[in-house]
């Protein structure tokens, strides 16, 4: 599953990152390593930006990032 496809409420744990190169560092960067643990918070009224906390932030997500992110749902 996709970043892209999670609701509001929705908890998950990130898979891998389908990017390469400058884009993936920089996702990184912001905190979208393998195995975190992140809760999709908000998204706006046509789908995007999404608002995901993680690790005690709050990161607004594009659509060109969601795309890249693979996650599995928990809880």
């Amino acid at each position: 599953m996709l970043l892209k496809d999670m609701g509001v409420g929705q908890k998950g744990r990130i898979v891998k990152l389908l990017s390469s190169g400058l884009h993936s560092r920089r996702l990184c960067e912001m905190g979208f390593l393998p195995g975190t643990s992140f809760e999709v918070t908000h998204r706006a009224p046509l789908g995007y930006p999404i608002a995901v906390k993680t690790r005690g932030y709050q990161i607004i997500v594009g659509k060109n990032d969601a795309v890249t992110v693979e996650v599995e749902v928990i809880g």
